[in-house]
């Protein structure tokens, strides 16, 4: 003889509203609404004769799938703080190529005291200075197309961070060389005399 399993409404819906919780689109709020306004529809679907598995099936079912509310609650849960916090750090970026490019100035004022003779990787940084403006516009950009979008995604600011802090390690360090090098060649030359 075949054992049929009981069906457990509140094993059922206590996954179902777990699937709901794990979403990043939804609130505690929500998920107890949601909890409230299906446990409403097995009542009313109840009553009407249906069995409590046919209640829930039903009734999940008319919510909508975990796959379908996620977007729409995304929207309507948008939160500010993503969009300001990737601003922040647009702006820390900002101010860390600015600080790079007003580094590199120092080393021409170096060259200018040295008697303008500046080794070759500081001349070449030099002129490439200017370029220094180009990645907090593409950081912007990011920024722009992020504010934009329509959907809510799971992207976060820690992404955002760690490409921008990377990035600027990676030009501080050519930039600290190109500073350098003039104050050691200047110094080879007193140690030389």
């Amino acid at each position: 003889m075949e054992s049929i399993s009981e069906f457990d409404l509140n094993a059922s819906l206590r996954f179902w509203l777990e699937r709901l919780s794990q979403s990043p689109n939804f609130r505690k709020e929500n998920v107890a609404e949601m909890e409230v306004h299906v446990r409403d529809s097995i009542l009313r679907l109840q009553s009407q004769g249906l069995s409590a598995e046919e209640s829930f099936l039903i009734a999940v079912r008319r919510v909508g799938s975990v796959e379908k509310l996620e977007p729409e609650f995304g929207k309507a849960n948008r939160s500010p703080k993503n969009r300001i916090i990737h601003a922040v750090i647009l702006v820390l970026f900002s101010l860390g190529c600015w600080f790079l490019w007003g580094t590199l100035k120092v080393a021409i004022m170096t060259g200018i005291h040295t008697g303008g003779q500046l080794p070759a990787f500081t001349r070449l940084l030099i002129e490439l200075k200017d370029y220094l403006a180009l990645p907090p516009l593409i950081a912007a950009a990011y920024c722009l197309f992020f504010f934009l979008r329509k959907e809510n995604s799971r992207s976060s600011w820690i992404g955002f961070f760690a490409a921008t802090a990377g990035f600027l390690i990676l030009l501080a360090l050519p930039v600290a060389v190109a500073v350098y090098l003039p104050l050691i060649d200047g110094l080879n030359r007193l140690g030389g005399k």
